[in-house]
């Protein structure tokens, strides 16, 4: 079994429309002790960190109403903070969704559906605890 601790009482931005996607993804963190505090659209979660909100990184899915992740990612990077870890967190990304991204520096992935292993090695990768 692959240990998680360094994860435990990190905190992530979920950031997902949809009330089961969020649910579950608050169980499978709460495994590893991380923390979730969830919004449902990129305007929300925008709000929250320009409130002073700073989570150790942010799941973001791509299409939501009010406002989708690829434009809350440029807000985050521009306004708020330019390194927060962001892994975006979608069913459908594009190369062109990609490409846009990447020029955000957001290269961390997760596509729905997802496993625990996949998202739990994506978070300590992208918070900078090295690897599991």
């Amino acid at each position: 079994m692959t240990s998680y601790e360094k994860l435990n009482e990190k905190v992530v931005l979920n950031v997902d429309d949809d009330s089961m996607n969020q649910m579950v993804m608050e169980k499978i963190l709460e495994v590893a002790g991380v923390k979730t505090v969830a919004v449902r659209n990129g305007a929300a979660a925008v709000r929250k960190l320009m409130e002073g909100f700073r989570p150790d990184a942010i799941l973001m899915d791509l299409q939501m109403p009010v406002m989708g992740g690829l434009e809350a990612s440029q807000k985050i990077r521009k306004w708020i903070n330019a390194e927060m870890p962001i892994i975006i967190n979608s069913g459908d990304i594009t190369e062109a969704d990609r490409e846009a991204l990447h020029s955000l520096g957001i290269f961390d992935f997760l596509r729905k559906p997802y496993n625990q292993t996949d998202i739990l090695d994506t978070l300590h990768k992208s918070i900078g605890i090295g690897q599991v």
